[in-house]
């Protein structure tokens, strides 16, 4: 059976000289894995730099084979989106969703209300022109909604303190366990409440970045360290 499905690149390893195997999560099947022979020849129609992270296209593929690496017949590189690559901040942030998304949907099947979500994140990511400091903490926002786990927003002045294990907010903090600061909590309550820009610092925009990477490893065994938190927060201002 033929399979043309919207696909996007999950991870990229070199085999041999001139090959790759590459994972993709497709809208129709979940995530596959493919062998592209010859990716870094001249002249391939499915040349390597297609594959970079989070690209998306259509491809078509042979379901009948048993092995695990299936071959790709076709391709159809969304090449709009190839421009953000060389914009510091764009890959910074893509580089930092797919670290997550390639942990966290490591065995994936086939879903489609995520598959969705992310071609909408990954818009997102490419026609943002302003405010892209924050576009990775709404980003782990509505990762947490889609997975399940979504914040619950009971912060008064009597509950200012959110708890990373509970899901919610809390009277008291503990230091080292798990809860965050009254100005981080805060601002948290106004990223679930705004739609428009909430301005703050450097400093607690990162710190509220590094707690919400937090809350996603509590929740989810298979993400452990996350390498390109402290690349992105060098970079984004």
């Amino acid at each position: 059976m033929i399979v043309t499905t919207p696909g996007i690149v999950m991870h990229a390893t070199k085999y041999g000289d001139t090959s790759l195997i590459v994972k993709i999560f497709t809208q129709q099947q979940g995530n596959q894995s493919f062998i592209v022979k010859n990716a870094f020849r001249k002249n391939n129609r499915f040349a390597a730099s297609y594959f970079t992270p989070l690209a998306m296209m259509d491809i078509s593929y042979d379901d009948h084979s048993k092995s695990s690496l299936k071959y790709l017949k076709d391709i159809t590189p969304r090449r709009a989106d190839v421009p953000m690559y060389y914009d510091p901040a764009k890959s910074s942030i893509l580089l930092f969703y797919n670290e997550i998304l390639y942990k966290l949907l490591m065995d994936s099947g086939q879903d489609e209300v995520l598959f969705d979500f992310l071609q909408d994140e990954i818009a997102k990511v490419h026609g943002a022109q302003e405010n892209m400091a924050e576009l990775p903490l709404r980003f782990l926002l509505r990762l947490s909604r889609v997975m399940g786990y979504e914040p619950e927003d009971n912060f008064t002045d009597n509950t200012p303190y959110f708890s990373l294990q509970e899901c919610r907010f809390q009277p008291f903090f503990i230091e080292d366990a798990g809860i965050l600061t009254q100005p981080q909590s805060r601002y948290l309550h106004l990223l679930l409440n705004q739609r428009e820009p909430v301005p703050v610092n450097r400093t607690l925009r990162t710190a509220l970045l590094k707690g919400l990477v937090a809350y996603l490893q509590m929740h989810n065994e298979q993400i452990r360290k996350i390498d390109s938190l402290e690349i992105l927060a060098t970079v984004l201002h």
